[in-house]
């Protein structure tokens, strides 16, 4: 998706680098919860602080998102939660452009009714 320019950002809430080693680069990528091989921007406790620059990002992310595809989170309530959420919210009220969120994965979340399209599958099959 990144390679054909369809994808603006991946927001990472995971700490263990895996769409780097996937190949997407670096700078498509907001570990807004820090990273394990990262050492500029270590991974942040629960009662730690987000980044203020991955916070700006997260930020415009949510403003600016069409479309958002969240895959295998449990949408809990983290601050990330909300590039999934606002478009699907902008979608619900009709709002010109906005497409809406997808939620993939097989856990239920408390955000579910919210999702433009909810698809209960593994990803690997979701996705393949």
């Amino acid at each position: 998706m990144h390679r054909a320019g369809r994808l603006y950002r991946l927001v990472q809430q995971n700490h263990d680098g895996l769409p780097q080693k996937a190949g997407l680069p670096q700078p498509a990528v907001n570990e807004i919860h820090g990273a394990i091989h990262s050492p500029d921007n270590p991974v942040v406790p629960m009662s730690g602080s987000l980044r203020s620059d991955l916070f700006e990002d997260l930020l415009e992310c949510e403003r600016t998102a069409e479309l958002s595809i969240a895959v295998g989170t449990s949408l809990c309530g983290m601050n990330a939660d909300r590039v999934c959420l606002s478009p699907a919210h902008r979608a619900a009220r009709g709002e010109s452009g906005a497409l809406g969120a997808v939620v993939i994965g097989l856990q239920r979340t408390v955000h579910d009714h919210e999702a433009t399209l909810r698809i209960f599958a593994p990803i690997d099959i979701a996705l393949g």
